[in-house]
Formats: C-alpha cells, structure tokens, sequence
C-alpha cells in the first residue's frame, strides 16, 4: 500500500511540474462542426391512431371513440454546433475541453438542452460533452484517459450495440508487444446521490472492462470483457437499461422502480465479445462482431411485476454480425448481415428472464446497418421518425448489400443500400404474454418473428 501512496504522490508531482513548466507554452488547437439538417418525414413514429382503450405515455384522450397516438411534425428544420479545444502541454499530456449546442429544432422555446432556437434564440442550451485530460506516466509507454470521455467498444462498421457513450472513466493503455496491446478501465455512468439524507447510498453504477487489441499480418481482432455493479438505488434498472435503451422496450415490463425499490443486493451485468478484420486478401476485406451479455438483478418481492412466484429477473443473449466489402475504383459493394438473440415467452413468463442481449448505454450512432429506421442515420436528421424501428439490433436478425463511395461529383460521396430484416422475438411476447394491442412500446417497434421491416 506505501508503494503504491508513493507511485500516486510521484504522478501528482509530475503531472503539477509538467503543469507549471509549460503554463507559458500550451498550444490551444479549435476544431468544430457545424450541421444543419432539412427534411420532410410522413407517419416517422410508424402509428397514427389508436383505440381510446390504449394506453400509453403518447397516447392522447381525444373526442368520440378514437385518442391521438403521439405524432410528429412533417418538416423539421435544426442545427448542431460542437467545439473542441485541446490544451497541448507537451507530448505527454493534454487537456481535451468538447462543448455542443442542440440539437435544436428551430422556433422551439424555453431554456436548457435541445432548446432556444425560438425567437430572441437566447436558450441556455450549452452542453458539457467531454472534459478529460490525456497524459503519459513518465518513462513509460503508459497513457491515461481521465475524465468525462467517449467510450465505445472494438466493432465492425455495423457499430458497437452494446456500449456507445460519453461517461466519466479512466482509461490505462499500453503496448505489451509488437502486436499486443492492453487497455484497463474503469467507468461511474452513475452516482444518484452524494448526501447521506438518502435512503440509500448504495446508488452507483461502476463498470470494469479490459481490451486486448491484437494486430497481425492481414489480420486483427480486439477481445473483451465487461463487468458492471448496478446499485440497486441508482435508478438504472428503469431509466436506462431498460426503457431508455432498448432492454425491455416492447416488452410491456418498462417499470422497473420496483426493482430498485426491493432489491436487497446489487444486480450484475457482464460482457464477453470481439471484433475480427481480415485484410489479407485487400481490397476484399471481411470484418465480424461476436457479443455474448448476461444480466442478473437482485432478489425482489414477487408482486413488484406481479410475473409469478419468481424472484429475479435478467435477461441473457448474444449478437454476432459481418460485413464483406470489395473497395474498387469506382466505390465500394458490399454484402451485411446479423442474427441478435430473441425473447421467449415461456422464459419470460416462467423464469423471468429476457433472451435478448442487454444494453449498457448507446448514445446515437450506435447500430449503423441502415440510416433510416436505426440510430445509424446521417448528421443530426432524425433517422426517419424520432422512433426507430430498432436502435441496438437486439432481437433482430437481417442481411443487406450496399455500395458505398459512389461519387458523381467530386468531393461528395454517396451510399446505396437495401436491407431487409426481421424479429427474432416470440409473438406471444408482444400478444398474450403481455396483453398488448400492438407490437409497438416506448421508442422503438418491438419486432417478433412475425414482423419485417
């Protein structure tokens, strides 16, 4: 323990010195980008109307039989404004500072995120997107990451599905070999309280993950594995991993207070996965996405869902995807493809548990087969409705081809694709599992094996 105190003290001291030596010095270096998008979209939430009967966060009483399902404005006009600046020390360390303004729609009132864009346009509207430092333990080849910082996992061009987020972390990386490297970290997306008048303390959510990239001739691949801690106060169960985040979206089981309100012990939640890039035969390269996940919450009482005499729920799947691409001179075809694990009704009902792959946080931009219908859309347009028909590609399987970098004009390159795919999820979930009218809940369409898109 005196070793490592002292090791602590002697980084301080260095990082202060390295400080204080080049406050005279520091290069700043600005970049940005400025989006503007343009569009026209018809029915984007996939569902005009409903029966009055329904019922529903945007379900709407209207008059006679007939309520309002939450529609959208046809056209929408909106903009997006992120600054970075770097701090630039010395080669061993720098300060990295990322605002961002919007996404704003325009004409929208009122002050705080995505808003005043409405007449004066004087909305206190600036984001903290990343705050951290980068530095080099000295005399080694060791780097640190600290602070509010991108994380996403190693994957294909399909994207990561299961972690892709700004969060505070550290992140320790350094090369073990000529084709090995390692990189630790360690993750607090959430840390609900700081006062001790809360009832419960035991309200954070840490996450531990180690990668090992690995690089060889005209191939690459970069295992890992994740283990996160979900304190049963921090709320995460029901405001992010389930309905926020396409967990249990669909299911009709979106509340999941009770969990944290009963449970008596932290519920887990771990990864193991890899990315794999063959170049060897360049210009035709393959790249592949194999993810395995298992969640297990706490004991709960019985009647916090009222689903039987089990006493725990979790939910347990895997994803594997793949893509094909043969780069020529005129642009890039290309062949996709993935299969996510579904749910089952029977283990649903009997067990409690969920047959698909759980999501720890995906931030937009996560699942790219399409920019229509998936979070993989373009800039800062909606996608094609502020709903998609699916964001994380859990429950799903599909195949699509594409030929990407067509160019007509110089500079300006396009990408032409079609895709078709379909629920890996049992149809009873959706009808008499759960009693829903439709397969359809909270921000995405829950697709059962029935349903294509």
């Amino acid at each position: 323990m005196k070793r490592i105190t002292t090791l602590l003290l002697a980084v301080a001291f260095t990082l202060g010195s390295v400080c204080a030596a080049q406050a005279d010095g520091i290069d700043i270096k600005v970049k940005g980008q400025w989006d503007f998008a343009f569009g026209m979209v018809g029915n984007g939430v996939f569902k005009h109307s409903a029966n009055s009967s329904d019922s529903g966060r945007y379900a709407r009483p209207g008059a006679g039989a007939k309520s309002r399902q939450r529609d959208e404005d046809n056209f929408e006009a909106r903009q997006r404004i992120r600054t970075q600046i770097n701090f630039i020390a010395s080669e061993y360390l720098q300060g990295v500072l990322h605002f961002e303004i919007g996404d704003l729609d325009w004409g929208r009132p009122g002050t705080g995120r995505q808003q005043g864009a409405a007449l004066d346009t004087d909305g206190v509207n600036i984001e903290t997107k990343h705050a951290y430092i980068d530095w080099i333990i000295p005399n080694t080849p060791v780097s640190v990451r600290m602070g509010l910082q991108p994380l996403t996992l190693p994957s294909s061009r399909l994207g990561s599905i299961i972690l892709n987020a700004d969060m505070a972390a550290i992140a320790v990386s350094s090369p073990v070999t000529d084709w090995l490297s390692l990189t630790a970290l360690w993750a607090r997306p959430l840390d609900r309280f700081r006062d001790g008048n809360s009832r419960n303390l035991d309200d954070e959510v840490d996450l531990f993950g180690l990668v090992a990239p690995m690089k060889f001739t005209g191939v690459s691949f970069s295992p890992y594995f994740i283990w996160g801690k979900i304190g049963t106060g921090s709320g995460f169960l029901n405001n992010y991993a389930f309905q926020n985040h396409d967990l249990l979206r669909g299911t009709g089981w979106g509340n999941w207070a009770g969990l944290d309100a009963y449970n008596d012990n932290d519920a887990k939640i771990w990864y193991l996965g890899t990315n794999f890039k063959l170049d060897a035969f360049d210009p035709l390269v393959f790249n592949m996405d194999v993810i395995y996940g298992h969640l297990q919450t706490a004991e709960y009482a019985p009647l916090a869902l009222n689903r039987g005499n089990h006493t725990h729920a979790g939910a347990d799947g895997w994803y594997i995807g793949a893509t094909l691409d043969y780069k020529m001179a005129w642009g890039t075809p290309g062949i996709f493809g993935w299969y996510a694990s579904g749910d089952d009704a029977d283990d649903f009902r009997d067990k409690g548990e969920l047959g698909r792959l759980p999501a720890i946080l995906n931030d937009g931009g996560t699942f790219k087969a399409t920019t229509f219908g998936t979070h993989g859309y373009y800039g800062i347009s909606n996608g094609g409705g502020y709903n998609r028909v699916n964001g994380t590609a859990t429950g799903t399987w599909g195949i699509g081809i594409q030929v990407a970098d067509v160019s007509f004009v110089q500079d300006l390159k396009h990408t032409l694709r079609f895709a078709y795919y379909r629920g890996t999820n049992d149809s009873d979930m959706a009808q008499a599992t759960l009693g829903l009218g439709a397969n359809w809940y909270g921000d995405n369409i829950y697709l059962t094996k029935d349903d294509s898109v």
